[in-house]
Order: structure tokens, then sequence, then C-alpha cells
């Protein structure tokens, strides 16, 4: 069998065992990110894709490996995110979520306003620049029609709150022209920085693709890879139950 080599930044938390676990068991048996050396902390792994694009898929398949990562957080990850950027700090400046090595669906919608982190890739290079960088991405109509149906239709009507936009083709329209300009503008961003970024189509690109761009600092097995978080199997209440929460008085925001 294959195993990691020395200089893999993960060589001592990867763990064959991580791959029969379940899914929702998984964060308890990733070991913690050590961190220690320059190395370490400038070398992240970021989703800079949408959600419904895979990123609970992205997500579990560098937990497998040993690759300790935070997910959204129910919107947390990209409140703070936003807040250390807007304050003149280090994206992952704090000491809980400067823990992790990877980060997955940096988003957070709330009738309130809406966060897209992601958008944020900038920021990720300039503190982080031996990172690298994940343009999960698939059919524009598929994402569109994810998107919509997200949530039993509830996440699509708080986008449209949250941006003050008048019905769901407004914020269909804005999505769209969204996701043009978002990659069209990250693939010119890293045109001259090689090495540091993968365009993966969640629905047709190998695993394999994502473990060589990964290899020069982490091991990775493609096998571990799986589709997970299917739109269809989520229904409203289970959605608003993982809703975004205030954060200074610990509850959801619905």
């Amino acid at each position: 069998m294959i195993t990691p080599a020395p200089h893999h930044l993960n060589a001592d938390a990867f763990d064959p065992k991580l791959g029969a676990i379940d899914s929702e068991e998984l964060t308890r048996h990733v070991p913690v990110a050590a961190l220690t050396n320059r190395r370490e902390k400038l070398t992240r792994i970021f989703q800079i894709g949408f959600n419904k694009c895979g990123t609970r898929s992205l997500y579990r398949f560098l937990q497998r490996n040993g690759i300790h990562s935070a997910h959204f957080n129910r919107g947390m990850l990209a409140q703070r995110i936003q807040e250390n950027i807007d304050g003149g700090r280090k994206p992952l400046f704090g000491r809980k979520i400067n823990a992790f090595v990877g980060y997955t669906d940096l988003q957070r919608i709330t009738f309130h306003g809406a966060i897209e982190a992601a958008t944020y890739y900038r920021q990720f290079f300039e503190y982080y620049p031996n990172s690298y960088f994940i343009l999960n991405t698939r059919d524009k109509d598929g994402w569109l029609a994810s998107r919509k149906a997200h949530g039993a239709g509830n996440y699509i009507n708080r986008y449209r709150v949250a941006l003050g936009l008048p019905d769901e083709t407004s914020v269909l329209s804005y999505w769209s022209d969204q996701w043009d300009q978002h990659h069209e503008e990250v693939q010119s961003y890293f045109k001259n920085k090689p090495g540091r970024l993968i365009v993966y189509d969640i629905k047709t690109d190998h695993p394999q693709k994502m473990v060589d761009f990964l290899s020069p600092d982490f091991f990775t097995l493609p096998e571990l890879f799986r589709h997970e978080g299917v739109t269809t199997k989520v229904d409203a209440e289970s959605y608003r139950k993982n809703a975004p929460i205030d954060l200074k008085n610990n509850r959801r925001i619905s």
C-alpha cells in the first residue's frame, strides 16, 4: 500500500482507518494539526468555489486523508474571516479559526446579509502564499437549480431578503452574474501562480486530479473522495436547524 512520505504535511495524521469511519463521526477522529512551523502555517487548503458544488464532498475527502479541516460551522467561518479582513487582520486571525488546514463552504447567508468568503482568495493568498486553492465548479445551470432547491426553497428566499431583491428570478440572475465574474477573476488572478489553483468539476473530474494537485505537500488517496450532501435529500426542517446563528446571542437566524 502507498503511504505518506516524510515531507507530506499530513504524514503523521494520515490513517487508513479514517476511510472506514462514518462521515458524521469523522470530525472527532481527525487529529488536530500542529501548525508549529512557518511552512505549516503558510500552507493551507482553501475551497474558493461556491456552495452546491461539492463542498461537503471536498471537506470529507480532506478529513478522510487526515487533514484537519473546517466546514461552514453555521456561517461562523465566513463571519470571522470577514471581520478579520475588515479589521485589517489576517483572514484566519484567532486561535479557533486558525487551527485548521482545510477550509470549505465559506458562506453565511441570513435575512440581514450575505457573505461569500470564497471571494477573499486574494487575501488568503497574501497571507498564506504556499496554500492550495480549489475552484470547485460544475455546470452553471445545474448549480443554479441546486441552489434554488436548497433547503426546500428557504435558501433562495433568505438570499433574496439579504440582497433586497424583488423575486427569485432576480436572485437567479444575480447568482449567474456572480458565478461568471468569480470564475473569470479567480483564473485570471492565479494565471501567473503555477501550482496554486485547481479548477475542479465536481461532476466530471476524476479525484486523481485532486490528488495530483495536492501531492507536493499532502498525501491523499482518490478512493477517499465520495459524493455527499445531495440537495434533494435535505428537507426544510433539517435546513432550518442548520441555519446561521446570531454570534452575539447564540441563536439561529432563520
